[in-house]
């Protein structure tokens, strides 16, 4: 029988709304020796500098960006996934991947006032990857429908924005 895989890597999934402040906290990660993923950087690398992206668009780079997570854990890289991790269900998800590899995931929550979140949304212009433009009624539907990470999740941090 097979021994499972441990891998000594920390994945931190970035967990909070659209213009809250997740990828100035995760580039600083990177600085510390994290790889960083993240869809607004692929997106805008194919030319998407407006979201919600197109299904077969999104599809595609969840793909690539799950097999660029595995090879990571296989080589025992930090990784922060600069996603929203919105959702119960999109934690779950990649615990669940996470855990034939022995890695448990730590959850920072960046929590920012909705008015500075609508705010920076709008002044976005998709002029880099981290400026992915939105239009205010989603930014909107994405503020109201975040789903807090719960104590029984795991491991959270809570960072509050500005």
């Amino acid at each position: 029988m097979k021994e499972p895989y441990h891998s000594t890597s920390r994945v931190i999934l970035m967990c909070g709304t659209a213009g809250s402040g997740k990828s100035t906290y995760a580039q600083m990660l990177e600085q510390q020796g994290f790889v960083r993923l993240s869809y607004d950087v692929e997106s805008f690398n194919k030319g998407y500098k407006i979201h919600p992206l197109p299904t077969d668009v999104y599809d595609e780079i969840k793909t690539s960006l799950d097999l660029k997570l595995k090879i990571l854990i296989k080589k025992n890289k930090d990784v922060v996934l600069d996603y929203s991790f919105w959702s119960r269900k999109m934690r779950d998800e990649y615990k669940n991947m996470l855990l034939p590899f022995g890695v448990k995931p730590e959850i920072i929550v960046i929590v920012t006032p909705k008015e500075i979140v609508l705010q920076r949304i709008h002044d976005r212009k998709g002029k880099n990857p981290n400026d992915i433009i939105l239009d205010e009624q989603t930014a909107a539907h994405y503020y109201e429908n975040f789903q807090p990470p719960t104590l029984d999740e795991g491991e959270i941090t809570i960072i509050n924005g500005y």
